[in-house]
């Protein structure tokens, strides 16, 4: 018994850093007025489940050289993300259901049509307007439960 929870005494406390970094990030992403692509790469990886990343820089390097952030034209963790090039990124991670336009064309265009038309993207908003940190983690969230409502 003494070795059970000695043994979950150390996992506990090995963990806690990985988390309160986790949480110390997320908040930094939260006040960011303008996503940048590390921020946005950072907030997909914990989409997958994965918060191992410390910094968002690592989490971007996991992340580019995957085809969609070459086709987005994001190539620095400290490139701006505009709304369309987010809706596009959690579309594609998330695999959310397609449209025909982003069918037949896909890019940031469509898949903000498709993420308003789903009501995950709400307000006004342009392919091209910035998007805060705080909204970035609203649309994840409504993503979230609407992919939760689905299964």
């Amino acid at each position: 018994m003494k070795r059970v929870t000695l043994l979950l005494f150390v996992v506990i406390t090995v963990s806690l850093p990985i988390f309160s970094q986790s949480n110390e990030i997320i908040d930094q992403i939260l006040l960011e007025e303008r996503l940048s692509a590390g921020s946005a790469a950072y907030l997909l990886t914990v989409l997958e489940g994965d918060a191992s990343y410390g910094s968002r820089e690592e989490a971007f390097g996991a992340l580019r050289s995957e085809a969609v952030f070459e086709f987005l034209g994001l190539a620095a963790p400290d490139a701006e993300v505009n709304l369309g090039q987010f809706a596009h990124l959690v579309q594609r991670k998330l695999d959310l259901p397609r449209g025909l336009g982003s069918t037949l064309f896909p890019g940031p265009r469509y898949s903000l049509r498709d993420l308003k038309f789903l009501q995950m993207v709400q307000g006004r908003g342009a392919p091209d307007s910035p998007v805060s940190g705080e909204r970035a983690l609203r649309i994840i969230g409504r993503a979230l439960s609407e992919l939760e409502e689905r299964s």
